[in-house]
């Protein structure tokens, strides 16, 4: 706005310059006050963004120390832990080292031999085959018997805070009914009860009438999660209801317990057998096993009688004897250990108990794989025995059934034909005993039982003989078809070979030895020739076993070798090849220090592979894998990164040993051989984690110098000269005083001319 006022010129030269001096002075105090010359792009464009774009750097480079420094510390980490490492495996070295300095056991080596099967020669012979025989087996017998049921009721009402009062006060009646025995509990109840445990304690109280005779004794009264009442009969041979009957009975009182007058029945074993057609009192079951006499138990509520699965578990744990057996849910049981004579029988009243028990399932086939029987089908009695039966093996030769078999005793007579009855209840034993009972069987044939397999072998090189097919046969594992006399040589010939084959046999390097087979003089042509031929070979063990022969070198404390040779038909006739065995070497009895260094070993291997992983740094593992990446400026485009490494044991090549390895020296050395790569393998990677460390440490160097140098070089542009500032000011300070004693003076010729109207 402006002024009316006129000044002289003296007066507005003087205040003009007055203005200009606190503007100048203005302008130094703000310099001095911020440190700076350029606080504003007004003061000087050029200097203010090009000291805001070197302190931005600057700012930039100095955030990316800290991750540099991260980094370093991650590195150090990392060559800590290869540190440790190294002094790890060099442990496991010295360990190793240790082990190979103990005395090694002594080595052996095995045993070695060769098997052959020699064909049949002039006796013809068969033997059941396959993996069942039928020696005494165990009986084991499983029946799925019909289940018992429990009596049960659960009320409806939440009891947790009682029967609702005294208006609810009444009785319940409880009528059970126990082993064929009916009793009356009437429970009173006052209604004020606290909860569902004081009603329980209250009707567990409750007597029949008979002193002790109390309620809890039949039922199980229980309370649910939700706070009601459960009843449940003590057996399956208890029944209950529940009725409001009773003498102060109220239908409240019901209600209010939350339970619902009704019947509520068990079912047990003898309701199972009475519902298929057994009776209380007459039903009844013998158990005959072998080594004592038969045990008889009958069904039903009289004394010595039983009603339930439980009583007849017990029964059955009293009268077994030498079997184990139980009955329990649904499953009855009986087994025997294999023996002859040994068997278990069951003789039953009716189809009711059959039914009840589950021994009227069916009879099946003998199974060797599991040794099930089945059970007794529509017959009241069986006995399942140790000595398997013909009925047993082939429930279709229960009823009877024959064999035939066929010799040929070359006589000039021919062939005849013997066909031998057999019963279904007839065992191996029996079997043998009824073929060698033929005359013609008996005269030509030597019939045994070995190991539970019908053996049938001809008594001299004349007799042939053949098998018919049939389901005895099948039962018996043999198997139909003709069974001829041919001698050694004869088979040899079949075989392709001839007179004048050889084979030979080399024991640990030695000479070879040579059987000839052929007809002349102190050559092989029968079986008994060619077992005394083994017999004479030094240097082995022989043996001829039936049809198998055996060539053997025994074990030593050198390497063995055993090398059969000869003619390839004639080999294969005797059920060999032309080979070469070496015998494997074992160390003797282990070193005590030697397993316990082992241990040592392992236990450090262990150590190695936790140590690799704990040297984690800010979450990087460069020892279990882990990458490195270190960003050096602020655009990202210098990078380093470290590649990390998996330093367990196995990946150093270092593995637990197991079994005797430290007991053999080869071993012991190739895991020595194993540690030296180890510790080359991380001393290689210590020297790169080394070289990276450097590399990120001058980077690290030059960045806090280049930030240096960016805010030193920021800070050049705008910083004010404090002391220039303050020697500015001081002389403004001057000139504003001079400046103000100037107006004074020129406004003294204005006060004159005001003086003279004074």
């Amino acid at each position: 706005m402006s002024s009316n006022i006129t000044l002289s010129a003296g007066v507005r030269q003087n205040l003009l310059s007055l203005q200009n001096t606190a503007d100048l002075m203005a302008t130094t105090q703000n310099r001095l006050a911020t440190g700076k010359k350029v606080n504003s792009a007004l003061d000087n464009p050029s200097n203010f963004f090009t000291s805001q774009s070197l302190g931005d750097r600057a700012g930039d480079l100095n955030s990316l120390l800290d991750s540099i420094g991260q980094a370093v510390k991650t590195i150090e980490a990392a060559n800590n832990g290869i540190t440790s490492l190294t002094k790890l495996v060099q442990s496991a070295k010295s360990i190793a080292q240790q082990a190979r300095s103990a005395t090694a056991s002594a080595a052996t080596y095995d045993a070695l031999n060769v098997t052959g099967t020699l064909p049949s020669e002039t006796i013809g012979s068969t033997i059941a085959g396959g993996a069942n025989d039928l020696s005494a087996k165990p009986i084991n017998l499983s029946f799925t018997n019909l289940t018992e049921s429990i009596g049960t009721h659960t009320g409806t009402a939440d009891l947790s805070t009682g029967m609702g009062g005294a208006g609810n006060a009444g009785t319940i009646q409880i009528r059970v009914t126990a082993s064929g025995v009916a009793k009356t509990f009437n429970v009173v109840l006052d209604g004020t009860e606290a909860d569902a445990s004081a009603v329980i304690a209250k009707a567990n109280a409750t007597t029949s009438g008979t002193p002790g005779d109390t309620l809890d004794q039949y039922l199980t009264l229980s309370e649910t999660a939700g706070h009601n009442l459960k009843l449940d009969a003590v057996t399956a041979d208890v029944d209950f209801s529940i009725s409001a009957a009773g003498n102060g009975s109220t239908g409240a009182t019901l209600t209010a317990a939350g339970l619902t007058a009704g019947s509520y029945s068990s079912t047990s074993l003898l309701d199972r057998i009475v519902s298929n057609g057994g009776a209380a009192g007459t039903s009844s079951l013998i158990l005959s096993v072998s080594g004592q006499g038969d045990k008889t138990v009958t069904f039903g509520h009289t004394g010595g009688q039983i009603s339930t699965i439980s009583e007849l578990n017990s029964w059955i744990n009293s009268n077994r004897g030498a079997a184990t057996g139980s009955i329990a849910g649904s499953t009855f049981s009986l087994s025997l250990g294999a023996g002859t004579g040994n068997g278990i029988g069951f003789n039953v009243t009716d189809v009711g108990v059959a039914k009840a028990l589950g021994l009227d399932a069916a009879a099946a086939n003998y199974n060797f794989g599991t040794g099930a029987r089945g059970g007794m089908g529509s017959a009241l009695s069986k006995t399942f025995h140790s000595d398997l039966t013909l009925g047993e093996l082939d429930t279709s030769l229960a009823n009877g059934s024959n064999i035939s078999i066929t010799v040929d005793a070359n006589d000039g007579t021919g062939p005849q034909t013997q066909t031998v009855g057999l019963s279904g209840s007839d065992n191996l034993n029996d079997v043998v005993t009824k073929l060698k009972a033929n005359a013609s069987l008996g005269a030509n044939l030597d019939i045994t039982n070995v190991a539970g397999k019908l053996q049938i072998v001809a008594k001299t090189a004349d007799v042939d003989f053949s098998i018919a097919a049939g389901a005895t046969t099948t039962a018996l594992n043999l198997t139909a078809g003709a069974y001829n006399s041919t001698s050694l040589m004869d088979r040899i010939i079949a075989g392709g070979g001839a007179e004048g084959d050889v084979m030979t046999v080399a024991a640990n390097g030695g000479a070879a030895q040579t059987i000839t087979f052929g007809q002349g003089i102190g050559q092989v042509s029968t079986l008994a020739e060619f077992t005394l031929a083994l017999g004479n070979l030094s240097g082995v063990t022989t043996s001829v076993t039936g049809s198998a022969f055996q060539v053997g070198v025994a074990a030593g404390t050198s390497q063995t070798t055993l090398t059969i040779g000869g003619s390839t038909n004639t080999l294969q006739a005797l059920g060999t090849s032309a080979q070469t065995k070496t015998g494997t070497k074992h160390e003797g009895t282990p070193n005590s220090t030697r397993e316990s260094l082992q241990k040592d070993f392992n236990d450090v291997l262990s150590q190695i592979d936790g140590l690799s992983k704990d040297a984690s740094y800010n979450g990087i593992n460069l020892l279990n894998g882990d990458n490195l990446k270190i960003t050096f400026n602020e655009r990202g485009t210098s990078t380093l990164t470290i590649t990390g490494v998996t330093y367990n044991a196995s990946n150093l090549g270092l593995n637990k040993q197991n079994g005797n390895a430290f007991q053999d020296n080869t071993l012991v050395d190739q895991v020595i051989d194993s540690i030296n790569n180890a510790l080359t393998t991380l001393r290689t990677q210590a020297s790169k984690f080394g070289s990276n460390l450097s590399t990120v440490q001058v980077r690290q160097d030059f960045t806090k110098q280049m930030v240096n140098t960016l805010q030193t070089g920021a800070d050049n542009l705008v910083l004010a000269d404090t002391n220039e500032e303050g020697a500015n000011m001081l002389a403004l300070q001057t000139r504003q005083q001079l400046s103000t004693t100037a107006l004074s003076l020129a406004n003294q010729a204005n006060q004159a001319v005001l003086r003279l109207f004074g």
